[in-house]
């Protein structure tokens, strides 16, 4: 099955169990923005194969259990405004993620995400990695700590001043 012309999907927040990403749900050559936050999905991202990905603005796979990295899929939207991948079991280096100049809004709170910060989050409105696994001095941000919580060895403005070495 082939939807042509699906410009925006939410289907966030319902009992649909979906347990994968629908082809249908994105089989659009246009779709601009997908919102499939609490709908069930389990899969790895990696097994994830929209047939576009170019053209998203917004994409929120929220509070579900998706494990993998996102690497893949955000290092290939250019026009990515925001991403909101909050409470899912991604795992992937931070470091390696390219911040694309239209990218505003990033969330990937409570996951299993790990490295250092990029100084490209400071071109960010907003962003949220907190309760992760990242680690080193945090880049010069204007994101409260709220942003950062969670990580245990982050150090830095808005946090705990680093430990000097000896």
């Amino acid at each position: 099955m082939s939807v042509k012309g699906i410009e925006s999907l939410d289907l966030s927040y319902n009992k649909f169990h979906l347990g994968e990403i629908p082809k249908w749900a994105t089989s659009s050559p246009i779709i601009y923005s997908l919102k499939l936050a609490r709908c069930g999905i389990k899969l790895r991202s990696e097994d994830w194969k929209p047939s576009q990905t170019y053209f998203y603005d917004f994409i929120d796979l929220s509070e579900n259990e998706i494990s993998g990295s996102a690497f893949g899929l955000l290092n290939k939207t250019d026009y990515l405004v925001g991403f909101w991948a909050s409470r899912n079991k991604l795992k992937f280096n931070l470091e390696s993620l390219r911040i694309v100049e239209r990218l505003m809004y990033l969330d990937l709170s409570r996951n299993v995400v790990f490295g250092k910060v990029p100084n490209g989050v400071s071109k960010l409105e907003k962003l949220n990695v907190s309760y992760n696994r990242l680690c080193g001095k945090l880049p010069v941000t204007n994101f409260s700590a709220s942003a950062f919580l969670g990580n245990d060895c982050l150090c830095g403005s808005p946090l705990a001043a680093c430990k000097s070495v000896a």
